[in-house]
């Protein structure tokens, strides 16, 4: 609220400041070079018929004051007033000038702006970045049941899983799933990348006291280090989810124009203690696609 009425302030001051100062030019400009003619039909002798505010000292007419001259100007009186055109010019050359400043100012910012932000210029053109080939391998992926597919913008790897289905009541290997998968990314040289945040979409079902996470850990080939992230599932739910995560630290690629990115995906049921061990929990694929998607946010920028 205090910025609002400081924004009106603002406005009011700049609106009145603007109308004084043109009250001033008319009055200058019209005490300096206009005088008030009789009205059509008056004699020169008779005072009551002249303009209003000159005086009828013999044959001539005193000026009218700015003061009466401004007033004439505020009753809308502006065929009493006649402007000087040298203002109109001289005021229509310094609003050229500053609508060319203007516009100049704004060409700089949107420069700087480029430069500031570093998607803007730091992104590989479009169709550049391509998967080369994927590899994958676990209990959550058998055989023909993993697919992926890289956006046009190259900023999302999406990977779906047709048959990750983690459930409880069953065995300790029905309760936990998990996946490799290995995916060789090519892209232009003088750019790197890192995994900037994943997305999960699939559905869930918990009975009371059953609980779900989702996790997932990467690291690129040839660069130490893994990182991780971890989403627990609460109950009681029995709906699709589709929620996102970042990432904790970041690990560059090489600049050398392809890396072998390493993904590994887990989902785990566990049910509560006897005698509630029976409840329901489940994790698999989306009822919408039929499949669990998972997406990899990427974050480029140009090599230094």
């Amino acid at each position: 609220m205090p910025r609002k009425w400081a924004a009106i302030c603002l406005l009011i001051v700049v609106v009145f400041g603007d109308r004084r100062r043109e009250l001033r030019e008319v009055a200058t400009a019209s005490s300096s070079s206009t005088a008030f003619k009789p009205r059509r039909g008056s004699s020169e002798g008779d005072s009551r018929r002249t303009a209003p505010g000159a005086a009828n000292w013999g044959k001539g007419y005193l000026l009218p004051s700015p003061e009466q001259l401004i007033c004439c100007w505020a009753r809308g009186d502006k065929n009493k007033v006649r402007r000087k055109p040298k203002t109109k010019s001289i005021r229509h050359r310094v609003f050229q000038s500053v609508s060319t400043m203007a516009a100049m100012v704004v060409l700089l910012l949107l420069g700087l702006l480029q430069f500031a932000v570093p998607g803007l210029a730091q992104i590989p053109p479009s169709g550049t970045v391509k998967i080369e080939n994927i590899t994958y391998a676990g209990s959550g992926c058998p055989p023909g049941s993993t697919s992926s597919l890289l956006s046009l913008d190259g900023q999302a790897v999406n990977i779906k899983f047709s048959e990750y289905r983690a459930f409880t009541p069953g065995s300790p290997d029905d309760r936990r799933k998990n996946c490799q998968v290995a995916i060789n990314l090519r892209f232009p040289t003088g750019f790197t990348f890192t995994l900037r945040d994943v997305t999960f979409r699939g559905y869930g079902q918990f009975d009371e006291g059953v609980r779900g996470s989702l996790a997932t850990s990467y690291y690129l080939s040839g660069i130490p280090g893994t990182v991780r992230v971890l989403r627990d599932l609460p109950p009681p739910v029995a709906d699709n989810f589709n929620f996102t995560d970042e990432f904790s630290s970041f690990l560059y690629a090489q600049c050398d124009g392809t890396v072998m990115i390493n993904v590994n995906s887990e989902a785990r049921v566990v049910p509560p203690p006897p005698p509630n061990n029976t409840y329901v929990g489940l994790i698999t694929v989306d009822s919408q696609d039929l499949s669990l998607t998972q997406t990899l946010g990427l974050s480029w920028r140009s090599c230094p």
